[in-house]
């Protein structure tokens, strides 16, 4: 009997890398350049040519096992149609994909509710996601070639190339903190050369990331393997010379000098420095629109933070170089994406930029890294580097009121850490008790502390010094609400309105309270102007998802709030304890949100 050719038998062809369109559902790969591979695969990829069609499939495979609703489609993709071409060219696309993927491929609700089927088509960024959940990080990094859809375009400048950037941004972040957090853990364990190739997986996907950069050469110096992180400083050195013609910033300049001493270099700590090292040479007219724009943030209502970003771009053109300037408008830009009408997207990348020039020029300027913390909690929903940044900020300058403020609200009130929010204000309002922003920041986290009665009363305390302050009456309205005072939530956040000339966040709080005291034609007038005011209305999806849910509204609110999480929305982070989201806790989606945002355990059931 003739020995059985075993050249063409699945195994074999696995092994060698080949595909077998036979055994394998079809996979849909979407890290680095798409593709498909196994059954189906080559009518499939005819929808590489087809970037409408393939969007909506890409945007389906990202979600998962969740179906993406009609109207969030249409939304996303065809915001400028009318919602009749809008409906027609979704029923095309959704044919062109049931014409060329495998039969029941596509999950289809009614007209409502579009998915796709994981037992059908397997797609590896989403078992990426999955296999981070269950902490099997070095299979999770297996599967990342490289970022989402690199080099692939789906829709030139519309909301859908927005949708993909920070899907893309979440998922690198994510596979770079674990082959980083891996790398440490094989250095800890002794494996040097395990180490030195996850350091490599990371800056080879990130070549022109200096901070992961440094941190690589320094594990690998740490570890011992001098030879490797020289070798990753003069690649990059090159690197950058010839791809992006500029040299490596001075940190890291610094950091592969180190690596020509005998030894290792000691951690570095920061020198002493006395008052004169904080000198700044700017002239006395850049001075005074710095405090100018200073006065206007610090009164926080929409006209006086633009007024703020106003003054501190002034200031910014009559002296490049002041750090102060450049902190300051990176603190009123996050202030913009809260108060004013600026979508978190537009927002985050700027603030950021203007914080890291602030810290440059000054590493001593706790504002600025105070600033860089904030980007990090809510564009990149980076907790535990967030809290170390806001403790660096603490530590470098103990005396910042604006760092305070953020880390006591932002973050540990939002991680559900309410009395260390109020122990740090505290303290703040023993050393400066005249500053009014202490008090209205100790309320706001008494709100998020659920700790209605203690709010209004500092609320009062604000409004009774400071009557024009519009924020104090935000907060009265809140803590009015909250203890189910609804008619004197309405009245205080009508007042708000009125002093604001409708600002969409205060009339958002408006139309909240009328939906809680049953008045939901009213609420509905107030969603109505909030969305004619178009897609970049920031307070529109996330504060309207708080009006349908008092509304009992629960998917429409859900379906907003998944909105605000592309836009970046900064109240997301509050999602874990805001009380007007309490009607949403029990739904899956809801749940699924927090942990896309990265909500702390701590503060993902408080007590409603």
């Amino acid at each position: 009997m003739n020995a059985p050719n075993l050249s063409n038998q699945p195994a074999v062809r696995l092994l060698r890398g080949e595909d077998d369109d036979t055994a394998h559902p079809l996979t849909l790969g979407l890290f680095g350049m798409p593709r498909f591979t196994g059954l189906g695969a080559p009518l499939a990829a005819e929808l590489l040519g087809k970037p409408k069609a393939f969007a909506l499939l890409a945007y389906l495979a990202l979600a998962g096992s969740d179906l993406r609703g009609r109207d969030e489609i249409l939304a996303l993709f065809w915001p400028d149609s009318d919602t009749t071409r809008a409906r027609n060219a979704l029923r095309q696309s959704v044919f062109l994909l049931k014409r060329y993927l495998p039969a029941d491929a596509l999950v289809v609700i009614g007209q409502e509710r579009i998915g796709l089927s994981a037992a059908r088509v397997h797609v590896d960024a989403t078992t990426f996601d999955l296999l981070l959940g269950q902490g099997r990080l070095r299979e999770a990094l297996a599967l990342y070639r490289g970022p989402l859809l690199s080099g692939f375009t789906l829709f030139e400048g519309s909301d859908v190339t927005a949708w993909l950037s920070i899907e893309r941004d979440r998922v690198h972040r994510q596979a770079m903190r674990g082959a980083m957090g891996l790398a440490r853990e094989s250095s800890a364990n002794g494996d040097a050369a395990g180490a030195a190739a996850l350091v490599r997986f990371a800056v080879e996907r990130s070549p022109y990331d200096e901070a992961l950069l440094r941190a690589g050469i320094t594990l690998l110096s740490e570890t011992g393997d001098r030879r490797g992180a020289v070798a990753l400083y003069d690649e990059a050195a090159v690197r950058f010379r010839e791809t992006l013609e500029i040299a490596l910033s001075p940190e890291t300049e610094e950091a592969g000098r180190a690596l020509n001493t005998p030894l290792a270099p000691p951690a570095y700590v920061a020198p002493v420095t006395n008052t004169m090292a904080r000198a700044r040479s700017v002239s006395p007219e850049a001075r005074r629109w710095h405090l100018k724009a200073r006065a206007f943030a610090a009164q926080r209502s929409p006209l006086t933070i633009m007024k703020a970003i106003d003054g501190f771009e002034h200031a910014i053109r009559l002296s490049p170089d002041y750090a102060e300037a450049h902190a300051g408008l990176g603190f009123a830009l996050c202030q913009a994406a809260v108060y004013v009408d600026y979508p978190g997207s537009d927002v985050w990348a700027r603030a950021k930029a203007h914080a890291a020039r602030a810290s440059r020029l000054d590493p001593q300027l706790g504002e600025a890294h105070a600033v860089l913390a904030h980007v990090t909690l809510c564009y990149d929903y980076g907790w535990q580097a967030a809290e170390s940044l806001y403790q660096k900020a603490i530590s470098v300058d103990p005396a910042s009121t604006v760092t305070r403020h953020s880390y006591a609200l932002y973050f540990l009130a939002a991680a559900n850490r309410t009395d260390e929010a109020l122990a740090l204000l505290d303290r703040a309002r023993d050393e400066t008790p005249e500053n009014p922003g202490h008090s209205v920041y100790y309320a706001l986290c008494c709100i998020f502390g659920r700790q209605f009665e203690r709010a209004q009363q500092e609320a009062e305390l604000v409004i009774e010094a400071h009557p024009t302050l519009v924020q104090a009456q935000w907060i009265r309205g809140m803590a009015r609400e909250g203890m189910g005072d609804f008619a004197g939530a309405i009245t205080a956040f009508e007042h708000a309105v009125w002093t604001t000339g409708r600002s969409s966040m205060y009339l958002s709080q408006l139309g909240r309270a009328l939906a809680c005291a049953g008045d939901h034609a009213g609420a509905r007038r107030i969603l109505a102007e909030l969305h004619g005011r178009g897609s970049d209305c920031a307070a529109a999806l996330y504060n309207s998802a708080e009006i349908l849910a008092a509304m009992g509204e629960i998917e429409p609110a859900l379906d907003c709030l998944y909105g605000a999480y592309r836009q970046r929305n900064p109240y997301l982070i509050f999602a874990g304890v805001k009380y007007a989201l309490d009607r949403l806790r029990g739904a899956k989606r809801f749940r699924d949100l927090l942990t896309r945002v990265g909500v702390p355990s701590s503060a993902q059931s408080p007590a409603c």
